[in-house]
């Protein structure tokens, strides 16, 4: 069986997407399917690449009140097979230490002047912001003469090796693109015009997105540009806000690189010790004590390449800490799920908490905290929380079912590979509504899918953090992490 890591690649994202609509992630929680357990009374620390962080130890003696709880055995072993689905399990199962699991209230909320200066005097050494003059530099869309004459340069080449340049999905003419720019060059000042930029960042609430909410600029750090957005757009039909630091050097997104790529980053660039110390330094410098390492993994920069029409890579490499909040010392699990997925019937989502830190080879490359969360403690006793011998029966029972009615329509084969079980905290929502949730134990089942078409080929998703099953470590049901309930 040929394994191809880029032919058909078309038929592999298809297909993907569809698993996870369909599959990993997949809301299978029917009446039928709920598996509810009977009510009984009753690892190590991550430092590869891909690992979650254990969480510290509780306000018990010997911090083992959960294990004590969930018995569950330091490795999970099992497989089996049905006609068009085989799951292999070997994973250490992850608990972490402490008393016992409590329940938290989450709502959203915006970003403060204080936060805005905690992090600025850390990141930025707390420089002020600035920017172009766009209404002085309108003429000129806000470029200088000399960036104006790069761009006509780079369209010349571009058009001399036959390239396309798309505009708005319409291929446009180079001849037509060059005039415009010429044009732009006529109002074009020799220098970039500055203004200073009131490092302020407010909220007003609304039903329409507001600049009012938003804070854009720049800071210099020791001769680094660093670009700086505050977006406070909180409303109850968008969820999404984010508070990020990027390097101006970075020229386009840091993305965690696709698994398989991982042999073309040089490794030996990035002293992984020094940089997570300096990330955890910096987490404690602004103040984030409610947060740990979560795990790791190399990022790259990608754009839009106009003349290939494709993404297109700048080769600049980075290594990046993930983040997450602890709840009395116990971690929230981190996975790659975005939390933005949406029923027929939904308006809007909620997104999780994320918080990155991203090196290049020069330096902090990027700091990115979006969708912060209050968090109030709703009780203090501890949750029941089911062994762990019963949340083995709901997986292998589950794991079938997520698959079986879309893998019968495809005529295609599915492998799991599951390498990790954790259990952790877990932001959830009643359907329906966006405004606030409770954080709850969970177990994840941590892996990989490979697909097998009708000729033979194989697809393999193993991207880090991703999460197979979500179990309420309460009550046996499965979670939907990709919808958030």
């Amino acid at each position: 069986m040929k394994v191809k890591a880029r032919k058909g690649m078309i038929f592999f994202i298809a297909v993907m997407t569809a698993l996870l609509v369909s599959g990993c992630n997949d809301n299978v929680q029917t009446e039928e399917e709920i598996v509810t357990p009977k009510q009984e009374e009753e690892a190590e620390d991550a430092g590869d690449l891909g690992g979650q962080e254990e969480g510290v130890e509780g306000t018990d003696e010997n911090g083992e009140g959960i294990a004590q709880q969930v018995q569950a055995p330091e490795t999970y072993v099992w497989e089996e097979n049905s006609d068009t689905i085989s799951v292999k399990v070997n994973a250490p199962v992850i608990v972490p230490k402490g008393e016992g699991f409590k329940t938290f209230q989450v709502t959203a909320r915006t970003y403060t002047q204080e936060d805005y200066d905690r992090i600025s005097q850390t990141i930025l050494k707390g420089a002020t912001l600035w920017d172009r003059d766009y209404e002085q530099m309108e003429k000129s869309h806000g470029f200088t003469r000399e960036e104006i004459d790069e761009a006509i340069a780079n369209f010349e080449a571009n058009k001399a090796n036959g390239g396309k340049y798309e505009n708005t999905g319409k291929n446009v003419d180079y001849d037509e693109v060059i005039r415009e720019w010429e044009a732009l060059r006529e109002g074009a000042p020799e220098e970039a015009i500055i203004i200073d930029v009131p490092s302020v960042v407010s909220y007003s609430p609304g039903e329409e997105y507001s600049e009012e909410n938003r804070l854009s600029g720049y800071a210099t750090v020791d001769g680094e540009n660093y670009l700086v957005s505050v977006d406070n757009n909180l409303r109850d039909d968008w969820r999404w806000i984010t508070f990020e630091v990027s390097a101006e050097r970075s020229k386009g997104n840091f993305t965690p690189v696709v698994a398989g790529d991982e042999t073309g980053v040089d490794v030996e660039q990035f002293p992984i010790k020094e940089l997570k110390d300096e990330a955890e330094k910096m987490m404690a410098d602004m103040g984030f004590t409610e947060f740990t390492a979560a795990g790791d993994e190399f990022f790259r920069t990608y754009a839009w390449n106009e003349e290939l029409e494709a993404l297109s890579e700048y080769n600049q490499d980075g290594y990046g800490l993930h983040f997450t909040r602890t709840l009395e010392g116990i971690p929230v699990t981190y996975t790659n799920s975005e939390g933005t997925a949406m029923e027929n019937n939904a308006d809007t989502s909620w997104p999780y908490e994320k918080l990155d830190i991203i090196f290049d080879t020069e330096g902090i490359a990027d700091f990115k905290w979006s969708n912060p969360y209050s968090i109030e403690k709703l009780s203090d006793e501890t949750v029941f929380l089911i062994p762990f011998s019963d949340i083995q029966g709901i997986f292998q029972e589950m794991i079938f079912k997520k698959y079986d009615d879309f893998l019968e329509a495809s005529d295609v084969e599915l492998s799991l590979e599951i390498d990790e079980v954790h259990l952790g905290y877990m932001r959830v929502m009643d359907k329906g509504n966006v405004m606030e949730g409770t954080m709850i134990p969970v177990w994840d089942f941590f892996g990989s899918e490979t697909i097998c078409n009708h000729d033979g080929e194989t697809y393999t998703n193993n991207a880090p953090y991703t999460s197979c099953l979500t179990i309420n470590a309460i009550d046996g049901t499965i979670i939907d992490r990709d919808l958030g309930y």
